[in-house]
């Protein structure tokens, strides 16, 4: 009976030395802080006990995961590095596209993450987020729509980060910026808001009202107002569905007159 080959975390089917060497590798970037040196390619050959190829497939595979950097040359080495948010909500962006997710499933997936991130940062708001937060609606009240549907965007998103920061849940707020990743890659067509200024208006009228809420310190309203927008959105998307789905062609032949 063959054996089975264990798997390693984001690795499967590895050989059992590569394994090891990848573990052993994550382990010792997780152990020093970021940008420091783990050792030399020769030290890590020495104190692992395995061939140069191994090694350098090992550290190739950590790097994948943005917990290595392999500088080569005088004075490098294999240095400890971290992922960043923004790469890991990209990549599973990219996964969920691939998967052909909905807008639908978008929208859905969105609303009870941003009530309860809105519920958390209204419950947690310290001076430094009020701050934060009024300098978003002060630039907003400037804007004042002018700016177009990009910069309409950007503010969407930094919305999201200022919400998710204040929140002090690091995983729902990881979970927010896949989400605005994966609609920002959504046909223009799809978008419930390219080219309806007066959906924008009203967006961005709530979400002042949230904000303010979560300023205020009043957790059960930043949610209650997070839940209505989410069912605004909703409503809009339903809308626009309704209208492609009227003006899509049929796929019904034409008739024909055959009357002489």
């Amino acid at each position: 009976m063959a054996r089975r080959t264990r798997t390693t975390q984001g690795h499967p089917e590895l050989s059992a030395t590569l394994r090891q060497t990848v573990e052993a590798l994550r382990a010792e970037s997780l152990q020093v802080g970021e940008g420091e040196r783990i050792g030399s390619e020769d030290e890590l050959l020495a104190r692992h006990g395995v061939s140069r190829p191994t090694l350098r497939q090992a550290g190739a595979l950590v790097a994948q995961e943005q917990l290595l950097q392999v500088r080569r040359g005088v004075g490098g080495g294999y240095i400890a590095r971290r992922p960043t948010g923004r790469a890991v909500s990209h990549m599973a962006a990219i996964v969920l596209t691939t998967r052909q997710t909905s807008m639908d499933e978008i929208s859905h997936s969105m609303a009870p993450i941003r009530a309860e991130l809105a519920r958390l940062a209204a419950t947690n708001i310290d001076d430094a987020s009020r701050e934060a937060f009024r300098g978003f609606l002060k630039r907003e009240a400037e804007d004042s729509g002018q700016g177009g549907f990009r910069a309409f965007a950007r503010s969407e998103r930094e919305f999201g980060q200022l919400i998710g920061a204040a929140s002090q849940n690091s995983v729902l707020a990881l979970f927010l910026d896949i989400l605005y990743d994966l609609a920002a890659n959504i046909p223009p067509e799809h978008d419930i808001f390219l080219g309806r200024p007066e959906r924008v208006r009203a967006y961005r009228e709530r979400r002042t009202r949230l904000i303010e809420a979560i300023i205020n310190g009043d957790p059960n309203v930043a949610e209650l107002l997070a839940q209505r927008t989410s069912e605004l959105n909703r409503q809009w998307l339903a809308d626009s569905e309704a209208v492609a789905a009227a003006q899509a062609p049929s796929d019904a032949p034409e008739e024909t007159n055959t009357e002489g």
